[in-house]
């Protein structure tokens, strides 16, 4: 009966503390300003990078294939920067895209020659829209002031993105 009672406080103080420490992993996750943002951003990184590499491979337009390295190139570097800023955060970026991300990106890998050109390009101005948006945001309203300051930085490679997709899909 003795072990029992003491099997049962060790049982309670355990589940106690493990629930403590989850509160606090919890609570430390929401400390960390703009952290939605690095989250978003490392997997729109990660998405951009291997678009691009599937245009490099299945583009007919040399255009958007030249496009495609430059954006694996410059999306490269951006995650890479990300990165470093997250981890002096005490932030652990995702290591791969979003669902939605992944299956927009498995559409366009079953089309081949003009209609992968035209389905790519189409997804990048959607996307870099959509990103220009959230990098400016950001760069206006966010706490975090290195965050903050990469994401002005980015503005202007999302734009050159944004526009070069624009001017290969006319």
């Amino acid at each position: 009966m003795k072990k029992i009672g003491i099997l049962l406080v060790a049982l309670v103080f355990v589940m106690g503390w493990s629930f403590l420490l989850s509160a606090q992993e919890k609570a430390e996750k929401k400390d960390i300003p703009d952290r939605g943002f690095m989250m978003s951003a490392a997997r729109d990184g990660i998405f951009h990078v291997e678009a691009g590499k599937l245009a490099v491979r299945r583009a007919s337009s040399e255009g958007v294939k030249k496009f495609g390295q430059h954006s694996v190139e410059h999306h490269t570097q951006l995650n890479e920067e990300l990165a470093k800023i997250a981890s002096t955060k005490g932030v652990t970026l995702p290591k791969k895209m979003s669902k939605n991300e992944q299956e927009a990106l498995d559409r366009i890998a079953k089309l081949s020659g003009p209609d992968f050109d035209k389905a790519y390009l189409e997804m990048e101005i959607k996307d870099h829209s959509k990103d220009l948006s959230a990098f400016q945001k950001e760069a206006k309203d966010g706490k975090d002031p290195d965050v903050k300051a990469w994401a002005a930085k980015s503005i202007e490679a999302i734009e050159e993105h944004l526009k070069m997709a624009r001017d290969l899909s006319k």
